[in-house]
């Protein structure tokens, strides 16, 4: 071994900051696309962002027409609702609890300790040092805080919860209400012969009651909640039927057209200002910027058009009939690298005559069939569903019953390992708590 200089030839890939952003701007759905362009509009004054014209003159233009038209009418009808949370719904129902100043300002601290779902999420040790007062009290505030509507809002637990909702049905004595006091945990695992034996009473009984439990909520938070926070959803790409024929088109009205910015276009030819390096850099970024999301653009374009070609059975007939693919495959069609359409599909939405999907579920795993053809996973699920649907509820199949069933009447080779894998991830229960007894 010794110390010296030495020269060496090797290739190694360097990651710019102009290809992590062609990365980044792949795995954007058009939604977040629409942000980030917004962020780059900010920090590059060359970049101007225009909507699409075809966006601007179908939506847009009717509503300036709209507004044009109720300029001189009433100017209420044109103003938004103001956004209510449940907290807000809460607060406002707590001003008619009749209550001492002392627990009437508790019960408002509980309430905005309660969490979207309904429940309480603050301890009673952290209430009593907060306030300086006793078990008593702090139950007394927790009382008074379950006189508030929906019911089984504020409760500490599930089962409190579902307490709370039987009481407000006057079903204090009901079988149900035993069973959500004191068998929660069988109840969850369907050991309704246990409860039985327990309660003294019949199974079917029991069943009866655990069916009327099922239809409680769970989450009463949730009936509370602005209906602001629901999601939309903004497909990136459509598929559209056309006599017989399926046409793909990309959805980038969403999505603001990135161009220069004509107000320092002038500057970029004059050699003489101080600020024209500043200005060339930025303008190589809008390039960049433009560069990227044309190969975006296109990389979607081709991905989709593979998926619309092999799954035409699929957009004619349903989701039953989905063509299994892979990554690798499309890959190799299209010729880019598995990698780079793995990013292409995360978080894409495409619009079929069939409804919306995630681009990613059209790859799905292989599945043998006794024609020697492959099926999908998707399909091999539905099947699952189906058989499980028209089973004897009193005697539920096995896994093993199921996979043995869809062999010999579907042609689908499934082990028993990927039947329960497929059932659980369709939330379908075990046989055993899929038992009926009336």
């Amino acid at each position: 071994m010794e110390l010296g200089l030495f020269q060496q030839q090797n290739l190694s890939l360097v990651m710019t900051a102009e290809l992590r952003q062609a990365i980044a701007i792949l795995q954007y759905p058009c939604y977040e696309l629409s942000q980030f362009l917004q962020e780059q509009a900010v920090e590059n004054p060359l970049i101007e962002l225009s909507e699409s014209p075809a966006f601007f003159n179908n939506d847009k233009k009717k509503a300036l027409q709209k507004n044009k038209t109720n300029q001189d009418g009433d100017v209420i009808s044109m103003m938004q609702p103001a956004v209510v949370s449940m907290h807000d719904r809460l607060l406002f129902q707590a001003l008619s609890i009749p209550a001492s100043d002392e627990i009437g300002s508790i019960i408002r601290f509980l309430i905005l300790n309660i969490d979207q779902a309904g429940y309480l999420d603050i301890t009673e040790e952290e209430v009593k040092k907060r306030f300086g007062i006793s078990s008593g009290t702090f139950e007394k505030a927790v009382d008074s805080l379950h006189q508030l509507e929906p019911a089984g809002i504020g409760a500490r637990n599930l089962r409190e919860c579902l307490l709370l909702q039987l009481k407000s049905l006057g079903m204090e004595e009901d079988l149900a209400y035993r069973i959500a006091d004191n068998h929660l945990d069988q109840l969850a695992a369907r050991k309704l012969k246990q409860i039985a034996a327990d309660l003294g009473t019949t199974v079917q009984a029991v069943e009866q009651a655990a069916d009327f439990i099922q239809t409680l909520d769970p989450k009463p938070g949730r009936k509370l909640s602005s209906h602001s926070d629901l999601g939309y959803l903004y497909p990136d790409l459509s598929v559209i039927e056309d006599n017989g024929t399926y046409k793909l088109a990309i959805n980038d009205h969403f999505t603001p057209k990135v161009q220069l910015n004509e107000s320092y276009a002038h500057l970029l030819k004059s050699k003489s200002s101080g600020a024209a390096q500043y200005l060339q850099e930025h303008y190589q970024k809008l390039q960049w910027l433009q560069k990227s999301l044309e190969q975006r653009k296109n990389t979607l374009i081709m991905i989709a058009k593979e998926i619309v070609s092999a799954q035409q059975n699929f957009l004619k007939r349903g989701p039953e009939h989905l063509v299994p693919m892979t990554l690798r495959e499309v890959a190799e069609r299209i010729g880019m690298h598995e990698s780079t359409v793995s990013r292409a599909v995360k978080n894409k939405v495409i619009q079929t005559p069939r409804g919306a999907f995630e681009l990613k579920a059209f790859f799905t795993a292989k599945i043998e069939t006794v024609s020697g053809e492959n099926a999908s996973s998707q399909t091999a699920k539905l099947a699952i569903k189906k058989v499980i649907e028209e089973e004897d509820k009193s005697r539920p199949l096995s896994d093993q019953a199921i996979s043995e069933l869809l062999a010999s009447k579907k042609g689908l080779s499934i082990s028993r390992r990927t039947v329960a894998k497929y059932r659980e991830e369709l939330n379908i229960a075990s046989s055993s708590k899929r038992k009926r007894y009336s």
